[in-house]
């Protein structure tokens, strides 16, 4: 008698398929990711998302600088950055040129627009034109993403001061 509970036991186990799992075998010290310090972030290529993540704080700087634009600069240079008799258009055909072509921009003598670096030093030196260099670099920089954006500038990544240089407008 006492064998045949334990073959009944044996019988149920095998039935159920209760098989000794298959080790993982560990990966090769090759294998293994090379440790990253305590406190750092893995490079920006080897984390996920991280051109999401660009583009995300890149959108949010375009809508503060709309934000901007419209609160700072639209009752100068138009609504939709379009200029006016008085004052020369930062949205569209002829914005932004890399030499005066508006034949009142007294400001602009002397000055030319090859990288973002060039027109955000000239807004922040010069704009508001009633309140010169009233806002903030983060608004200065928002508002020149913006207009870069619409005039079909492609950015990569959020404005930064220490990227304006490497930006050509041409």
């Amino acid at each position: 008698m006492p064998r045949a509970p334990a073959l009944v036991l044996a019988l149920a186990l095998v039935a159920c398929g209760s098989k000794k799992p298959t080790p993982t075998p560990m990966p090769t010290p090759a294998e293994m990711p090379p440790p990253v310090a305590a406190g750092t972030a893995p490079p920006a290529e080897e984390r996920p998302g991280s051109d999401v993540l660009a583009a995300s704080a890149l959108a949010e700087q375009y809508e503060v600088g709309k934000e901007v634009y419209a609160k700072a600069c639209a009752s100068c240079h138009g609504d939709k950055g379009e200029g006016n008799p008085k004052n020369p258009a930062v949205v569209g055909d002829g914005a932004l040129p890399e030499n005066v072509t508006f034949p009142k921009a007294k400001l602009r003598k002397g000055v030319t627009f090859q990288t973002a670096k060039d027109v955000f030093d000239f807004i922040k030196k010069n704009m508001p034109l009633d309140k010169k260099g009233s806002l903030s670099d983060d608004e200065y920089l928002a508002v020149l993403a913006w207009d870069l954006n619409e005039n079909k500038v492609v950015l990569d990544a959020k404005l930064t001061a220490a990227n304006l240089a490497t930006i050509k407008l041409r």
